[in-house]
This record gives structure tokens, C-alpha cells and sequence, in this order.
């Protein structure tokens, strides 16, 4: 936790250095913090290990702040495999296929692949979900 609050931290003092040519803040904040983190760990192994674990329950709390649509795609998006889902967070954090490549020891080709069939996959689940929602009403 300290490393990452840490990687934060470094992201938010670069983006006030930056600000001015920074397109996308929100974004750009998750891809420094996350190359910092992979340079903090870089002799610890693979910094994305923590998403081989199990999900863990989401607090009532934190429930009651999630749409039930947010709640539904995150649902949908743990019944994927590590790999698709390991993807897909670097795709949305903004790396480039060829960057996710190498974080993720794995060649160019292999990334889209795992994107296509994630995004697939996510489609027929969410289809499915809106399926079962209108046959429930």
C-alpha cells in the first residue's frame, strides 16, 4: 500500500509539472502511477500478481456507491480469465498493445487476442444479463 499511496503521490507531483499539456488527467495519472510501480518493483516480480487472487467482497458500503450497472460489469468482468482480465485494466489505464506486451511477457499478437476475446466474451455476458433482466419484468 505504502508504494502505491507512494506512486500517487509521484504521479500527482508530475501532472502539476506537466498540467498544461496533459489531454486526459484521470487517465494519464493511472499510466504514471502504474510505470512508477512497475519501476518501484521492477526486482520484485510481476506487479500484477495481486489479480491472481480471488475478488474480494465488495463492503455494503462501498455497494451502495456503485450503480448497479457499475456492480453488474465488474461481476461479469471476474468470470474472465487472469490474462483477459489483466488486459483489459492495462487497455483501460492507456497502454499501447506493444507496451502491454512487455509487461506482461507476452508477444503483440497474444495481447490482442486476449482484448478480442474479452471484449467478446464481455459482450455475450452482458447480453445475456440484459436478457435475464427483461425476461424477469
Amino acid at each position: 500500500m505504502h508504494d502505491a499511496a507512494d506512486a500517487a503521490h509521484n504521479a500527482f507531483v508530475e501532472l502539476l509539472a506537466n498540467g498544461d499539456t496533459v489531454r486526459n488527467p484521470s487517465a494519464w495519472l493511472r499510466k504514471v502511477a502504474f510505470r512508477q510501480m512497475l519501476r518501484q518493483n521492477a526486482s520484485a516480480g510481476y506487479p500484477l500478481d495481486m489479480l491472481r487472487q480471488e475478488p474480494t467482497t465488495v463492503p455494503a458500503s462501498a455497494r451502495l456507491e456503485l450503480r448497479e450497472e457499475t456492480q453488474t460489469v465488474l461481476d461479469r468482468l471476474h468470470q474472465l480469465p487472469l490474462a483477459q482480465r489483466q488486459v483489459l485494466a492495462l487497455i483501460y489505464d492507456g497502454f499501447a498493445y506493444q507496451e502491454i506486451a512487455g509487461i506482461m511477457g507476452m508477444n503483440e499478437a497474444a495481447v490482442r487476442k486476449n482484448a478480442e476475446r474479452a471484449r467478446r466474451r464481455m459482450s455475450e455476458l452482458l447480453m445475456t444479463e440484459l436478457e435475464e433482466a427483461r425476461n424477469a419484468r
